[in-house]
């Protein structure tokens, strides 16, 4: 075959090929962004541009932030077109690749959980249908309150409200996702406090709503800030590939290394979503 005669071909098989590499398998790239270092202009290119070309490179299939005082989307931080921003932008976020997935099912959503000195703390929620296998998945991410430094306590304390805010989470992916779904979740979950028992805690807690925490044996994959794991991700009905952290050397945004993770889908774990409608 001449490339000269036939690009438009070529084009179609490179796409194809692309989308290929990418079946059965989610990857997801929880990143805490940090609003005080991710612009560091003693830093070229600065870390949120860096990370951003980490995700460009990479494709990955969703981004799921907090600290969003810098819109990950705008064009000074180039992150690709192809990913857009699955309802409001709020302290926690969700980005996802359009080229292979869109909002469908159940609509974009919020709840509330335990507030501090800065004010409310929040989890949000989105289904997704891949374009190409019709397979759906939800991803929710939260950013829970913080009691360290001189910050304002959780209200009720932090141990106690990161404990019940994680049973409110789960509670909600029961009513909000259908049960062959496949789901992931992931956040900053802030856990100082008796940091080791917290964790597994929390653990237990989306280890009733059939969720398991991406782990290295039995530690688990998220950043550490003085010697505490406070960010996580956990999954169902989802194996995982690989996980790593984006370490500080790539050009780390934030004071949390970025996890990364690929799950392996199946093509056919989660429910196929139905003639639904893709969200705004």
């Amino acid at each position: 075959m001449h490339p000269k005669k036939y690009p438009h071909l070529l084009l179609i098989l490179a796409l194809a090929a692309a989308n290929a590499a990418h079946a059965g398998t989610i990857r997801v790239l929880q990143a805490n962004l940090f609003s005080w270092s991710a612009m560091d202009p003693a830093k070229q290119p600065p870390p949120i541009v860096k990370l951003s070309q980490y995700v460009n490179q990479q494709r990955h299939d969703f981004v799921t932030t907090q600290e969003n005082e810098y819109r990950l989307t705008d064009s000074r931080y180039q992150l690709s077109a192809d990913y857009k921003l699955a309802g409001e932008l709020q302290d926690a976020s969700i980005f996802y690749d359009s080229t292979r997935w869109e909002p469908a099912g159940a609509p974009w959503s919020k709840i509330a959980v335990s507030a501090d000195g800065g004010g409310e703390r929040l989890a949000v929620f989105s289904q997704f249908r891949n374009k190409a296998s019709g397979e759906a998945v939800v991803i929710a991410t939260t950013h829970l309150c913080i009691a360290w430094g001189g910050h304002a306590d959780c209200n009720g304390g932090q141990y106690a409200a990161h404990v019940a805010d994680s049973r409110s989470i789960g509670r909600h992916l029961a009513t909000y996702a259908p049960a062959d779904v496949p789901l992931i979740v992931t956040g900053d979950f802030n856990n100082f406090e008796r940091n080791a028992e917290q964790s597994a805690a929390i653990e237990q807690a989306f280890a009733a709503h059939g969720l398991a925490a991406v782990k290295a044996g039995k530690d688990f994959i998220g950043p550490t800030f003085e010697a505490s794991t406070i960010d996580f991700v956990y999954s169902r009905k989802l194996a995982v590939r690989s996980a790593s952290l984006y370490g500080a050397a790539a050009g780390n945004p934030s004071d949390h290394a970025a996890i990364d993770v690929t799950f392996v889908s199946g093509g056919t774990a989660g429910a196929k979503s139905q003639g639904a409608s893709p969200m705004p």
